[in-house]
C-alpha cells in the first residue's frame, strides 16, 4: 500500500523530472538562437564584402567606394552590436538554465544516492558545473563563445571603418591610417569584452548558490549567506 509521503515523494520527481525537460528544451533554444544571430550577422559581413569588391572593381577604389564604404561599414558595426549583446545574454540565460537542471541533479543524488557514479554532468550549482575537464580556464576563452567571436569582427568592421575614414577625411597615408584602425579594432574588443564581463558579474552577484562543490563550499567558509562568486573566465568556459 502506498503511503501518503511515498505519494508526495512520486509526484515531487514527477514534477522535476518535467522541470528538468522543460529547461532542457530552454537551452536548446537558446543555442539556437545563438547559432541563428550569429549566422545571420555573418551573412551579413559576407555579402557586404561582396558588394563592397564590386564596388571596389567598378570604381576603381574611387570617391564612390569610399562613400560607400562610409554608408556600409556602420551599418554592417550595429548589426554586431546587437548581436553581440543577445549573445551575450542567450548566454547568460543558458548558463542560469544549466543551474537550475543541476539543482534537479542534486535532489535526484539526495533522494537516490546510489545514482551519482551514474550522473556526467555537475549536481553543483556553481561555478564548477560550467568549467569544462577538458578546457583550462584563460583569459582567451570569452573569445570562443559566439559573443566573443562576433565581437571579434564587429570589431575588425570598425577599426575598416575608422581607417578608410581617416584617409578620406584626414587624408592620411596608407601607414597612419592603418594604424588607426588597428587601435579602433583594440578598443572595440576592449569594450566588448568589458560588457561581457561586467554583464556575467552582475548576474553572479544576483544568483543563489544553493549547492556549492566541496573546492566552492571551502572557499566560500566564514561567509554567512554561503554564496560563492565566480570568475567570469571559469562561466564562459562551456559557451
Amino acid at each position: 500500500m502506498t503511503t501518503g509521503q511515498d505519494k508526495t515523494s512520486d509526484q515531487t520527481l514527477q514534477c522535476l523530472t518535467t522541470e528538468h525537460f522543460v529547461l532542457q528544451t530552454a537551452r536548446s533554444a537558446t543555442i539556437q538562437e545563438a547559432n541563428s544571430r550569429a549566422d545571420l550577422f555573418l551573412t551579413a559581413v559576407s555579402s557586404a564584402t561582396v558588394a563592397l569588391a564590386f564596388v571596389a572593381q567598378v570604381t576603381r577604389m574611387g570617391q564612390p567606394f569610399v562613400f560607400f564604404s562610409l554608408i556600409l561599414l556602420p551599418c554592417l558595426y550595429f548589426i554586431g552590436i546587437v548581436t553581440f549583446v543577445r549573445a551575450v545574454q542567450v548566454a547568460i540565460e543558458d548558463m542560469v538554465l544549466a543551474r537550475g537542471m543541476a539543482r534537479i541533479r542534486h535532489y535526484f543524488v539526495e533522494t537516490a544516492p546510489g545514482v551519482e557514479k551514474y550522473l556526467i554532468h555537475s549536481r553543483h550549482d556553481d561555478e564548477a558545473l560550467l568549467v569544462s575537464k577538458a578546457l583550462r580556464s584563460s583569459h582567451w576563452q570569452s573569445f570562443m563563445s559566439t559573443a566573443g567571436m562576433v565581437s571579434v569582427v564587429a570589431s575588425v568592421i570598425a577599426g575598416v571603418f575608422a581607417g578608410v575614414l581617416a584617409k578620406a577625411v584626414a587624408v592620411l597615408g596608407i601607414v597612419p591610417a592603418t594604424g588607426i584602425g588597428m587601435l579602433v579594432f583594440a578598443v572595440s574588443v576592449f569594450a566588448f569584452r568589458r560588457y561581457q564581463e561586467a554583464r556575467w558579474n552582475a548576474v553572479e552577484h544576483m544568483l543563489d548558490v544553493r549547492f556549492p562543490s566541496t573546492t566552492a563550499a571551502s572557499r566560500g567558509a566564514g561567509r554567512s549567506d554561503e554564496r560563492v562568486e565566480s570568475t567570469p573566465e571559469h562561466d564562459r568556459a562551456s559557451l
